[in-house]
């Protein structure tokens, strides 16, 4: 755990690039060093690194962090995708080895994004990297202070990070358990103790939260809503929003006259 109090170390991080790596079952990345910074964020797969002396895991939302001039290398046998950003910053600033994305996933959204800026020729592409950097600059410094994190709590991230990005889809506890390298029960029981409550129960929120999204912001049908959401049904998505609102799908429209914040015609079914 590193302690990011106390005086910065001189100089400001500057972003030098960014971009996306797919390790190839059995393959990896052969051992190699860089002059600056690498922040890795490690999309999915699973992958055994190595920074200097040490050994990491790194699994979906680990971010790892090598300074200049470190040896590190990744090993593969199922494959693996990051987001690598190389960062030009004095080896002694107060970064981690080693962090972990929240369910939210903003970590993973700041890497998406710089790699982004990156790789299009968009107006004011270096203020917005430059501010993106910053904003992680300052994530990184929190996961800092708050990498060590038991082992069961990590596996509930992961498995909302899971949720986020498959919500409208078909998800089972089985299917995200296995993927985890946990049973099914062991998974029930992480999210009774760390979060109070279970993963259909979660499932069911992120749902909600993205069902209502669409009703207030958007004119698309409740049957494109439902589908794009992961409800089996109109009637579904009607029983769930009515029990948590107390309101009928058609009484959280926008009014009639009044512009939606999203176009139907901005959102593929």
């Amino acid at each position: 755990m590193s302690d990011t109090g106390g005086s910065e170390p001189a100089g400001t991080p500057t972003l030098l690039g960014a971009g996306i790596y797919v390790g190839q079952p059995g393959r990896g990345f052969p051992l190699h060093s860089h002059g600056s910074w690498e922040l890795v964020y490690y999309a999915s797969g699973r992958a055994r690194c190595s920074i200097g002396p040490r050994w990491y895991d790194a699994t979906p939302g680990t971010v790892l962090l090598t300074p200049p001039d470190t040896p590190h290398a990744e090993l593969t046998t199922g494959g693996y995708t990051n987001r690598h950003v190389q960062v030009r910053a004095p080896a002694d600033w107060p970064w981690p080895r080693i962090g972990f994305d929240g369910g939210d996933r903003r970590l993973g959204r700041v890497f998406d994004a710089l790699v982004h800026e990156s790789s299009q020729p968009n107006p004011d592409r270096e203020a917005m990297a430059a501010l993106l950097l910053a904003e992680l600059d300052i994530l990184l410094r929190r996961a800092g202070v708050s990498t060590e994190v038991a082992p069961g709590e990590r596996l509930v991230a992961q498995a909302e990070r899971l949720v986020e990005e498959r919500f409208a889809e078909r998800v089972r506890l089985a299917e995200i358990a296995r993927e985890l390298g946990v049973s099914p029960s062991a998974l029930r029981a992480y999210f009774a103790r760390f979060r109070g409550t279970t993963l259909r129960a979660h499932l069911h929120g992120v749902r909600l939260r993205h069902a209502l999204g669409y009703l207030r912001n958007s004119t698309l049908t409740l049957q494109a809503i439902a589908e794009l959401t992961g409800y089996d049904s109109v009637s579904h998505l009607s029983r769930h929003v009515k029990t948590a609102t107390g309101s009928s799908p058609g009484g959280l429209r926008p009014p009639r006259g009044e512009e939606p914040h999203v176009a139907a015609t901005g959102v593929q079914s």
